[in-house]
């Protein structure tokens, strides 16, 4: 009964919050760095003002202080946010064998530059390319040692499967598959969307994995990516 009656307290607060225009304090977050994502992929670091940004979630500038210490901590959420779902798409392969999924993620993060599905790519060059002063490039260079630390996890676990050649640096193909996500990223900046269209990025990857796969393997057709 106590758990019914808790449950129904909560709906009235959500219903009542909704009603007011109110929202909780976690929501709010959400959405100051929601907005933070769209002004910095629109304007840039430098011109995403907490006026601006205030006027776009629709308080003052004082509350935005009720969520976040300063600027700077608004802009480090949502760099962090573009990391996360950056992070996903390393993580998010389900198959047993690392080659496979090497080249899963190879394929998914092409497929998704063509469809034009990766919404962070245009935030996460705003931030690398931010000034100094702003702050932020210690935690872009950590948060991107994670991802190679991700791919280099994965390529290690290829050679003791047998699927990668044991003299193969496996932290040396996670920064060639860094340089291949870049690349595409880079790219769709450019409006070059030949660049993935026609499958030359594509047929990069191919190259690579057929460098480090072994000799059977490559063979018998594992390594190819699709266009």
């Amino acid at each position: 009964m106590k758990g019914i009656s808790l449950r129904g307290n909560s709906q009235t607060r959500e219903a009542s919050a909704l009603q007011t225009g109110r929202m909780t304090a976690a929501k709010r977050r959400v959405q100051i760095i929601d907005v933070v994502l769209r002004l910095v992929d629109e304007y840039g670091v430098q011109g995403t003002t907490t006026a601006r940004i205030a006027a776009a979630v629709g308080v003052t500038e004082p509350t935005l202080y009720k969520y976040f210490d300063n600027r700077r901590d608004m802009l480090l959420a949502a760099l962090d946010v573009v990391f996360d779902r950056a992070e996903d798409v390393v993580r998010s392969c389900q198959e047993d064998d690392a080659v496979e999924c090497l080249r899963n993620i190879g394929r998914y993060h092409t497929q998704a530059t063509k469809a034009r599905r990766l919404g962070f790519v245009n935030p996460l060059f705003e931030f690398t390319v931010a000034p100094p002063e702003v702050g932020l490039r210690d935690r872009v260079r950590e948060r991107s040692l994670v991802i190679i630390d991700a791919l280099a996890t994965m390529v290690q676990r290829a050679k003791n499967q047998g699927g990668i050649r044991q003299d193969v640096d496996a932290k040396r193909v996670a920064w060639r598959i860094m340089g291949f996500y870049w690349f595409e990223d880079v790219s769709t900046l450019m409006d070059l969307p030949e660049i993935v269209v026609e499958g030359i990025s594509a047929e990069m990857f191919d190259d690579m994995l057929d460098d480090i796969v072994v000799a059977e393997l490559r063979e018998e057709g594992h390594s190819p990516i699709a266009p």
